[in-house]
């Protein structure tokens, strides 16, 4: 499940974005409220919770709301998110209680083996190198009795996109895979859990034209990781004129707008005991 994602380019592009990316977030906050509700019917109730890829903290509030005497460790690769997230959180949550704000990578955890009762994470994963070394870890902090749960976006999304930057620009890299639920339900079950679960949600947005798409993007840091931008990349004119031909011909709506998929993959699965899976890597948690 290795994908060509640069991590320094995808640290960079949401520090951009911290400051926008609530404006444009519609999607992702609509997904985050889906993956907690996920949680309706299971019993539990834990005493430390990790949210891996904070972002600005939406997923965290709604942890936050959920379970009150929690302990909440708020983690992402980008110090600029965190710092946005600490911010939003003490002026929308000023009860937000033990809440701590963590910058490092979702591929490293800074926690010791088994020590979270929940581990979440909202649309990371599609970002992440290595999404399997991801779950590994998610899988190691993970404490007896505990639940991971987490999203992603599906091999549907921004097909559209894919399909015209395919016949527009053939030799471009265009637009990375992401995963399939087949391919993501497998990769989970390898592990050592229990009562693994994957569903799935196709959403269909528009936009006023293919620039406005693409804008948003940006304002979300996905265009650091979802295209590729060699050689002047996406944004060269004449690239740019081509799509937005392609694009509105062939992806339209009745109304002149464009439209574009996203297909969001949802997992779940709890502990099962494997003393052999663990590692000793034990690193402290720096807070921001």
């Amino acid at each position: 499940m290795s994908k060509p994602v640069n991590r320094t380019r995808v640290q960079r592009a949401f520090s951009l974005a911290s400051a926008s990316y609530d404006q444009h977030a519609a999607l992702q906050r609509e997904i985050g409220n889906r993956l907690i509700a996920h949680m309706e019917f299971a019993k539990i109730r834990p005493r430390r919770i990790l949210d891996i890829g904070c972002g600005t903290g939406f997923l965290t509030r709604l942890l936050r709301a959920r379970f009150r005497r929690a302990e909440i460790i708020a983690l992402d690769l980008s110090h600029a998110m965190t710092r946005t997230a600490k911010q939003a959180s003490a002026r929308r949550l000023p009860w937000q209680g033990r809440t701590r704000f963590v910058t490092a990578d979702a591929c490293a955890l800074p926690l010791g083996n088994e020590t979270c009762d929940l581990v979440c994470s909202n649309l990371v994963m599609q970002w992440v190198p290595e999404p399997m070394r991801m779950m590994r870890e998610m899988r190691r902090v993970l404490a007896p009795g505990g639940l991971m749960l987490f999203s992603t976006f599906g091999r549907r999304t921004l097909s559209e996109l894919r399909q015209s930057l395919a016949t527009v620009a053939p030799n471009h890299r265009g637009v990375l895979p992401f995963a399939d639920i087949m391919e993501l339900g497998d990769a989970l079950a390898a592990l050592p859990v229990e009562l693994p679960v994957t569903d799935a949600d196709l959403f269909t947005l528009t936009y006023p034209d293919t620039r406005a798409l693409l804008r948003e993007l940006k304002s979300l840091g996905a265009s650091a990781s979802a295209i590729d931008k060699r050689r002047g990349g996406l944004y060269g004119r004449r690239l740019i004129r081509d799509l937005e031909h392609h694009y509105a011909r062939h992806h339209s709506t009745p109304d002149g707008r464009v439209r574009a998929t996203f297909e969001a993959l949802y997992a779940q699965a709890w502990y099962k005991s494997d003393p052999g899976f663990m590692n000793d890597r034990v690193i402290p948690i720096r807070a921001t």
